[in-house]
């Protein structure tokens, strides 16, 4: 029979249209001025760690870091197709928007289509949700996969079949790949198999099989994560187990919240305990298996004392369980109104109130899209900048060596013809401070003695030359190569009035850790070949040497030229190293000889 045009549409056809509806605005509160926010420091940390070959990028991931290589490899891939911001961007916001998807798919296959189209609705507009759907990290990638994973382990609570317990496994291969935390994810969602109603036998060899599922992923990530646990080792515990709760209670409220407004996150939070509430009434089963699932992980940090550091998207993989009570609660108003307006209305927040929060250049505590363009093709003589800190220049060069060629944070020169240097701390906001230079040193009457340190102001000042070499005071003053890949160098000069005999003793302290990179000095009397060299390759437990001179005939001029290279394949931790080779002082003596 021919379709009539003038057909009744089916409560299914109504719901489907309902949920388009919910997908739109998911989608205009995460595409909305997309690629205007800067990468900030982690994501910038992401992009610049991807960059390195997969064997550094592995070995960095056991010697340095806190996370697995899994989603460095995959921001490797995306390289590949292209390192605009939108593009290193995409597979979150993909997630993202189908995590909008699947909460509504796990609503109405577990409930009705209410309940769906209500979760929908809380996940389309939860804050965090919306901020890491526009981020270059896991943890949109986490919560489809985390929601995925409760949604079957919900089914074998109610049906018991070893199908979806295996399924609820092979779905937090990917969470268990991308980050530690997820394995309290996997204990949450075995202990909601180990509860359901079936017999002991069945259901201990169905947990089991989940089990082993479960340890292919975690026994990639051992090696990762037992080198993680090395380098947490004596970081600070709680005071008290209680203390440790409370904490853990108050970052699950900021999950729910990302503003800080009390109010609003109290609201949320006594929000989602009414849909548990609500949800022990309609379906005591699967109200039990959330509950389990979010106390589980809590249980676990504060039995162990977990007292590290960690924010509130660390517990990425609980949002899931809160986004199905607070979908419940949304549920009880009638109609598709509801959810309806809760996004909308949402989206106009975000849009207008929320904006410089979430769509501004300066977005996300990152502005370091906005410094490169004031930097980029700003270069001149004489121009020197001062590194504040790694994780302030590292975001910066990542975009200046896709704005400017060259790049003008890295290819710092001073000239001994430059009377005075123009100083720019880059992030900060000074400007440009002029400095007065004497690029020679008078060595003065025997016994002479000079020191020079690597603050700025010091040795900016007195350095005859300078290239691809910059000052960075963070904990200490040090100096460091701005290039990887690229031999820097500062050259000193002392002139000498004093005919006799001398011993020229050049002390320098030092810093080379990482294989693969080069400190040197070298030492020469006027424009003779250099007299005496000094060579560490990394990795070097020295942290101070010297190069002894005698000299008999009278000499003008003495150079003390210092050389850093830094290999651009360093396991690091801004996947620059900025820091793993540098100097830090040296101390030139000149004592008649004997």
């Amino acid at each position: 029979m021919p379709h009539k045009l003038n057909a009744p549409c089916t409560p299914e056809c109504r719901e489907r249209f309902y949920f388009l509806l919910v997908l739109l605005a998911a989608a205009l509160i995460r595409l909305w001025r997309f690629d205007t926010p800067s990468l900030w420091f982690d994501e910038a940390l992401v992009a610049m760690v991807a960059k390195l070959p997969v064997e550094s990028l592995i070995r960095r991931a056991l010697m340095t870091d806190f996370h697995p290589p899994a989603y460095y490899l995959l921001t490797k891939a995306m390289l590949a197709v292209g390192d605009d911001d939108a593009v290193l961007r995409a597979p979150s916001l993909l997630f993202g928007l189908a995590g909008v998807w699947l909460a509504w798919r796990t609503g109405r296959g577990l409930w009705n289509a209410r309940v769906g189209l209500s979760m929908a609705a809380v996940v389309a507009v939860l804050p965090w949700h919306v901020l890491l759907s526009r981020q270059l990290r896991p943890y949109a990638i986490i919560f489809f996969f985390s929601l995925l994973a409760f949604y079957f382990a919900c089914r074998y609570a109610r049906e018991g079949r070893l199908r979806d317990a295996a399924w609820a496994a092979l779905a937090l291969w990917p969470p268990l790949l991308l980050n530690y935390a997820s394995l309290l994810c996997a204990g949450g969602a075995g202990l909601v198999l180990l509860a359901s109603p079936l017999a002991w036998g069945r259901r201990l060899r169905h947990v089991l099989a989940y089990g082993l599922l479960c340890l292919v992923p975690a026994a990639v990530n051992l090696p990762f994560l037992l080198a993680s646990l090395g380098h947490e080792r004596g970081l600070e515990q709680p005071a008290d187990r209680w203390g440790l709760a409370l904490a853990c209670l108050v970052k699950l409220t900021e999950l729910l919240f990302r503003e800080n407004i009390p109010w609003a996150r109290l609201a949320l939070a006594a929000s989602a305990l009414a849909g548990l509430a609500l949800l022990l009434r309609r379906d005591r089963p699967l109200a039990q298996a959330s509950a389990i699932w979010l106390a589980a992980p809590l249980a676990a940090l504060v039995v162990v004392g977990y007292g590290s550091y960690f924010n509130p998207w660390h517990l990425f993989f609980l949002l899931p369980v809160a986004a199905v009570w607070l979908g419940w609660t949304l549920s009880m108003l009638p109609g598709p109104l509801p959810p309806l307006a809760l996004c909308y209305a949402a989206a106009w927040l975000y849009l207008g109130y929320g904006a410089p929060a979430y769509y501004q250049e300066q977005s996300y505590t990152g502005t370091a899209k906005a410094a490169a363009r004031l930097l980029a093709g700003s270069h001149f003589p004489g121009k020197v900048y001062v590194y504040p800190e790694a994780g302030v220049v590292s975001p910066i060069n990542w975009y200046l060596d896709r704005f400017s060629e060259p790049n003008p944070l890295r290819a710092q020169r001073l000239t001994p013809q430059d009377a005075t240097a123009c100083v720019n701390v880059p992030g900060q906001g000074t400007g440009c401070a002029p400095l007065a230079r004497a690029p020679v040193q008078e060595l003065g009457p025997l016994p002479a003695r000079h020191w020079l340190t690597a603050r700025p102001a010091d040795l900016l000042s007195k350095v005859s030359a300078l290239e691809n070499l910059a000052c960075m005071p963070v904990l200490e003053d040090i100096l460091g190569a701005t290039q990887p890949g690229v031999t820097g160098f500062a050259e000193f000069q002392y002139r000498n009035a004093d005919p006799r005999s001398q011993i020229v003793t050049v002390h320098f302290g030092f810093s080379n850790r990482l294989p693969g990179n080069r400190f040197a000095v070298r030492c020469r009397f006027d424009d003779e070949p250099w007299a005496a060299a000094f060579e560490s390759t990394g990795p070097d437990p020295r942290g101070f040497d010297k190069l002894v001179l005698e000299r008999r005939s009278p000499y003008r001029m003495l150079t003390v030229r210092f050389e850093l290279r830094r290999t651009g394949h360093d396991p690091s931790h801004t996947g620059e190293d900025l820091e793993a080779v540098r100097m830090t002082d040296f101390k030139v003596e000149a004592d008649q000889a004997p």
